[in-house]
């Protein structure tokens, strides 16, 4: 059982610290194994198994280091596994329930407004400047209406469509400054 042990470890420690470095415990895309079929073993996140690996591995290897029986290894080995896997699933959940996303749906861009730095009209697109989630962006811009607008005017986002924002000028009587 030494060798079972011992690379569980070898293989649970170096994942969880490329996790750890990398900082991709099942972030972003989600690395995970996929299983087919239904139930609670669907998709086993990677941070789960290393966690399993590195705890199964570790508390086997005490055992067996403290001439503790070999049933009681086992069992105890395989439980603090199971919970350390499971843990880790469950805290990076938690974690990642409390993460901020600074990302800005199209329809939430509806009603902003912004400034032509190059010129917008039906031939070609131009750029529109305006402020998302506190931040200046540029944005590539096309008119709602068909018209021609210059640079330097200050437009209103009616919608976006295949990320291409349609504009109309903001008249005279519009402007809010």
């Amino acid at each position: 059982m030494t060798g079972l042990y011992l690379f569980c470890l070898i293989v649970g420690l170096p994942l969880l610290l490329w996790m750890a470095i990398g900082g991709d415990a099942d972030g972003g895309d989600g690395l995970s194994l996929d299983l087919d079929g239904d139930g609670p073993f669907v998709a086993i996140p990677l941070s789960a198994i290393a966690f399993f690996l590195a705890g199964f591995g570790a508390i086997g290897l005490i055992g067996e280091w403290t001439d503790t029986p070999l049933l009681v290894t086992l069992l105890a080995a395989g439980a603090i596994g199971i919970g350390a896997g499971w843990g880790s699933k469950a805290l990076l959940t938690w974690a990642g329930a409390d993460d901020a996303s600074s990302t800005v749906a199209d329809h939430e861009l509806e009603g902003t407004i912004a400034q032509v730095a190059l010129p917008v009209s039906s031939e070609h697109r131009g750029k529109i400047i305006l402020d998302i989630a506190g931040a200046r962006e540029q944005m590539t811009a096309s008119p709602a209406d068909g018209s021609t607008i210059d640079a330097g005017e200050r437009v209103v986002v009616v919608r976006i469509e295949g990320g291409v924002a349609l504009v109309a000028p903001l008249g005279p009587l519009m402007e809010l400054e």
